[in-house]
């Protein structure tokens, strides 16, 4: 398919690495704030040092820059990774 991400795409994998090991974390996100100021938090997976999220129907809703960071509390501690942005194009794009 596209090397692009397009509004209402599903099955879309993101994965952000945090450069450290996950082990032990009890919560994990991948919070998003999308180009209109809303924000979002999907629940994602530990894959190492990374998290991952695979896209459901809904997430991908408005077109333009999403800027995505990875969360995570481990033991007492919460915290976040750098952010990157990912660039979801409208249809026919």
């Amino acid at each position: 398919m596209s090397s692009k991400t397009y509004i209402g795409d599903v099955g879309t994998v993101i994965e952000l690495d945090t450069g450290v090991s996950l082990a032990g974390a009890s919560a994990l996100s991948i919070e998003a704030a999308k180009p209109d100021g809303s924000t979002v938090s999907w629940t994602a997976a530990a894959a190492g040092t990374s998290v991952r999220y695979t896209t459901q129907a809904g997430d991908l809703d408005v077109s333009g820059a999403w800027v995505l960071q990875a969360k995570a509390t481990i033991g007492s501690g919460t915290w976040r990774g750098e952010s990157v942005q990912l660039r979801v194009y409208p249809h026919f794009d």
